[in-house]
This record gives C-alpha cells, structure tokens and sequence, in this order.
C-alpha cells in the first residue's frame, strides 16, 4: 500500500528559509548563460526548495549531489522543515551523525530512510555526496513523490519509443520504472533529438531546478507525445532497401498510429484496414540524409514504390502503388457498376464502393461525353 505523508504538500507558496544560505529574497548573480534555467532557480529559490551555495551563487554548472537533490525533492512536497521533521520521526540522528560527522546532509539522509533511499545510497555521507546520475535523480524523485504527494505518475503505453537509448535504459533494473515515470510525466525527459535519457551522465544544478518546478506545477512539465515503434530491419532485411534505408513493414505502426498492413486484395502496404499510406513519409536516406516527402520520386527499390509519390484526396501512395490500389477500384465498378448503365455523376470511393455525390471519400465518378460514359478519378 502507498505510503502517504501527512506533511502539507508545498505548492507555490513562498516560504521563508532556515539555514545558512538565505532562501527566498537571494538574488543570484552566477545565471549568465543559463537564461532557460533562470526562472526555475529564482521561483525554486523563492519557494525554499532550492539555495544557493554562498556569496549570492548558486553554482548552476555544478553536479547536483544525491543529497542537495534528494532535499530539494523532500521540501518540494514537505516544506523547508521536511527533513528535519522525517529525521525526528526516524529518531536515529545521532547514529548517523556518530558516523559522518558534522555533515549538513545528516537530517536528508536521516529523512531518507523514510522512503527506503537509504537502501539504495547506505548512511555514509561519501556515497551521498557524490554527484547523482540521471537515473539515480529519476528514482530519488519518483520514490519521494509517491510517497509525500497525492499525485498518481503512470507510465504511458509506448514510452519505451521515445527514448532513443531504451537498450541502454532497460539495463537499469532498479531504476528503469522510476525513469519511465519521470519520462511519461515530463518532469525528466530527452537529452538530445532522439530522445535519449542518458541515464549514467551526471545532472547540472540547474536542470535540478528545472525538475523541481516541473514537480511541483504540472504547467511547466514537458509534452510526451508517444512516438511510433521503430521501423526495424526483418531477419532476413526483407525491408531494407538497396541504399541501406530501412522501410515500414507489415506490423509496424504507421504514422496514423495504427498497425501497417497489407491488403489482401492490392498487396499494398498501409492501404486498407483504415490505411491511407503515406507511411514512408520522413524516412531519411542513409546516403545523403535527405527525407522522402509528397512529390518525391521513388528513390530506391523496394516492395510496390515507383513513380512519384502523391497525395490524393487524404491518401498518400507512389505511383505505382496508385495504379494497383485504381484498378482495383476500377474493375471492380466496371462489374458491379457498369458506366452504361449508370447515372453520370454518380461517385464511388476508392473502393469501388457508390457514396453520396459530393462525399468528402468520393474517389471516382461516372462521367458522360456525348454518348459515352465512363468511370474517372475525380482527386
């Protein structure tokens, strides 16, 4: 069962600070350069849920220690007080003051046993100190946040393709869903384009900030907008082009969000089954990196592509792939709906199927000039 706090949350209320380095009303005059964190340093500062280290710093450039990070978690949900009032509840402070010492961390390490971190770092206050990896601030935020808030942080369906080194993330069983967490909330995403997490490089001080405000004000949190899986060579590379790119196939999940498939009647790929192709949209060339778009010509081979790639009324194929998906409609209208003996201006989908004139799937049309009437494309 989940372990609930019954310290207040702090929400974005300012509070005033308690130790040597003034909280709140400290200006910081070290954040040239860091213009995209500043706003999350001064507003965390204000709140008492990050300091500075002295002297009106705050040392964006630094590491972040696991102890500094694990006590702006605690008084993010529990107020600047959180620490003192978990270590007071665990009762065994000067068991670990006997072994570190005069440490400014005792009272966070103290605290931390509270959520089971200390099984995690120990007691002693050189593993504390070290700085924390990103997987490491994943676990010591999600297990904090759990535990002292009321928010449920759920791990969305998918993730797993947005983070570019998920083989990487996967081999960090104690912290991989912590991560997943931190990822599908947005409070601790992508490093780089391919969205990558990054899970053994050390965090700066001023990302601790920024993740502290996406903790507490959902608003500034990152969108996570689930990716398609990605398109993976077969075995056999049934799917890899001549120039080494590497296509969509049966399975994959397509731009629309659905499975590719092949329909059974035309052999195309992404066409029927709610399919309206356009799935080798972006694919980028291994060769010059250029991406494949709407009025490309086919630039390699592989399955059904040739011919210029188009849009047509919603429906994205190459040439080739046209002509199949056509005759099929085609042939089928000339069985079932022969133009001689159909009204002109009856409309059909790209099917085959008779829709409603003027129906935004109208593909074809029975078209009459002079005594002869025939089906036509109308896209």
């Amino acid at each position: 069962m989940k372990m609930k706090q019954t310290i207040p949350v702090l929400a974005m209320t300012a509070i005033m600070a308690q130790s040597t380095v003034a909280f709140g009303a400290e200006t910081f005059t070290d954040l040239t350069g860091y213009n995209w964190a500043k706003p999350a340093i001064e507003n965390m500062a204000a709140q008492g849920i990050l300091s500075g280290v002295g002297n009106q710093k705050y040392a964006p450039a630094a590491n972040v220690t696991v102890t500094e990070f694990a006590s702006m978690a605690m008084r993010a949900y529990g107020g600047k007080d959180a620490a003192i009032t978990l270590s007071n509840e665990q009762g065994n402070l000067e068991e670990i003051e006997a072994v570190n010492g005069n440490y400014w961390g005792n009272t966070t390490i103290c605290a931390a046993q509270k959520f089971g971190l200390t099984d995690r770092f120990g007691l002693d206050k050189a593993r504390w100190s070290e700085p924390a990896t990103r997987a490491e601030m994943a676990t010591i935020v999600m297990t904090i946040a759990e535990q002292m808030g009321e928010e449920a942080f759920e791990i969305k369906d998918g993730i797993e393709n947005n983070i570019g080194d998920y083989s990487e993330v996967s081999s960090y069983a104690n912290d991989m869903r912590y991560i997943l967490q931190a990822y599908s909330n947005g409070i601790l995403c992508g490093t780089d384009d391919a969205g990558s997490y990054a899970p053994s490089a050390y965090a700066k001080r001023a990302e601790a900030a920024a993740i502290m405000q996406r903790l507490v004000d959902p608003s500034k949190r990152l969108e996570v907008e689930i990716k398609p899986a990605p398109v993976l060579p077969v075995p056999d590379e049934d799917n890899v082009g001549l120039s080494g790119v590497v296509y969509p196939k049966e399975g994959d999940i397509g731009p629309n969000g659905k499975p590719i498939t092949r329909d059974p009647v035309t052999g195309v790929l992404g066409f029927g089954n709610g399919q309206k192709g356009g799935i080798y949209l972006g694919i980028k060339s291994p060769i010059n990196g250029a991406t494949i778009e709407v009025g490309d010509y086919a630039p390699d081979s592989y399955d059904n592509m040739g011919g210029r790639y188009t849009e047509k009324n919603g429906y994205i194929f190459w040439g080739k792939e046209w002509n199949m998906i056509n005759g099929v409609a085609e042939r089928k209208l000339d069985k079932e709906h022969p133009a001689n003996s159909t009204p002109a201006g009856t409309q059909a989908d790209i099917y085959g199927n008779i829709v409603p004139k003027g129906s935004p799937d109208a593909m074809f049309e029975c078209r009459q000039v002079l005594d002869f009437k025939n089906w036509q494309p109308i896209y």
